[in-house]
C-alpha cells in the first residue's frame, strides 16, 4: 500500500477534494511534532504508508487519548485541536499529507503555550466540540458550578456524604 493504489483514499480526497499530498517520512523522535500544538490553517489530514507512530489529541475533559497508528490507517481531527505526534518504538513511520485544494498548503502551527485564546481556528474548535469552555483559559466563572477558583469553598470534591449512607 502507497496511498496512489487505495480505493478508499482517492474516493475520500475526491469527495473532500484534497487535491494537494505530500510524503514525511519520520526516523527518530522529533521535538517539533511532540511539542503540542495546532494547526489554523485546516483540518489534520494523514494517511499512514508504512511504519508507526502515535498521535496524541486531547479529548474534551483536556486529557490526552493517543492512537497508535499503522501502514494503511487514515487519521483525521479538526483545525483547532491540541495535539502532537511521535513516532514509537519502531522509530519510523512514513505518512501522507494531505490538503484540500490545489493550493499551497500552509502548514505553520501554533504552540499551545502561545494561544491563550487569541486564535480564530482554537476559538472556533472551542465553541463547536468544547461548548465553548477553553480549557486553557483561567477565568471560567460563567459556569456557576464551576467552584475550582473559589477560595471560599473549601469542599472536597471526593467527599460524598449522603445522609442516607450507612457506613457503620
Amino acid at each position: 500500500v502507497n496511498g496512489t493504489n487505495d480505493e478508499d483514499l482517492q474516493v475520500f480526497r475526491e469527495q473532500k477534494d484534497y487535491q494537494y499530498a505530500d510524503i514525511v517520512v519520520v526516523r527518530d523522535y522529533a521535538e517539533k511534532y511532540f511539542t503540542e500544538h495546532i494547526h489554523a490553517a485546516g483540518d489534520e489530514v494523514r494517511y499512514v504508508i508504512d511504519g508507526t507512530g502515535y498521535f496524541d489529541i486531547r479529548d474534551v475533559n483536556d486529557e490526552w487519548v493517543r492512537m497508535h497508528a499503522r501502514a494503511g490507517d487514515f487519521v483525521e481531527f479538526p483545525s483547532g485541536i491540541e495535539h502532537r505526534f511521535a513516532v514509537d518504538d519502531n522509530l519510523y513511520i512514513q505518512a501522507m499529507r494531505l490538503y484540500p485544494g490545489d493550493g499551497e498548503p500552509d502548514w505553520s502551527s501554533v504552540s499551545r503555550s502561545e494561544v491563550h485564546g487569541n486564535n480564530t481556528s482554537r476559538n472556533e474548535y472551542v465553541d463547536k466540540y468544547l461548548c465553548g469552555v477553553d480549557p486553557d483559559l483561567e477565568d471560567h466563572h460563567d459556569d456557576p458550578d464551576d467552584h475550582h477558583d473559589d477560595p471560599d469553598n473549601h469542599s472536597d470534591p471526593d467527599d460524598h456524604n449522603d445522609p442516607d449512607d450507612d457506613h457503620s
